[in-house]
């Protein structure tokens, strides 16, 4: 009995880590989504870029039709072909204009968290099924 209850507890704190990754996972999906349909596009210029480890950063500045200038960081998934200097393709929210993203990354970032999601949702459905399941002969 009492190793039933550690592998339920095992199971429900699984469970719970698949669904926060779940839920950040769904936000970010569901805010590229946002971007991708009411966004304004508009070239820019990638002011520098940051390597750490395997990770790449694009700092990039666009300006709205006003003449007003923002900066943004942009965390491509994939190589990217940017370079300091070069003029970029940005998709910003006009509602909120610092939030703002390249072009060729929103699109790969909108991609990759789909299958995310979509590797993700099994786990979670056979984890919770498993916990179910637990919790019934432990409690039964």
């Amino acid at each position: 009995m009492a190793g039933a209850l550690i592998w339920s507890l095992i199971l429900a704190l699984a469970s719970c880590g698949i669904v926060v990754a779940a839920v950040h996972t769904f936000r970010r999906y569901r805010a590229g989504l946002r971007l991708q349909a009411s966004g304004t596009e508009t070239t820019g210029q990638c002011t520098s870029l940051s390597w750490r480890q395997d990770d790449v950063s694009v700092r990039f500045s666009y300006a709205l039709p006003d003449g007003t200038e923002y900066e943004a960081d942009s965390f491509p998934l994939a190589r990217t072909s940017v370079t300091p200097g070069s003029t970029v393709s940005v998709v910003y929210d006009p509602a909120s204009p610092t939030t703002a993203e390249l072009t060729e990354c929103l699109e790969r970032a909108v991609r990759s968290r789909r299958r995310t999601l979509l590797a993700i949702t099994p786990l979670l459905v056979m984890f919770a099924a498993l916990d179910a399941w637990t919790a019934l002969a432990l409690f039964v």
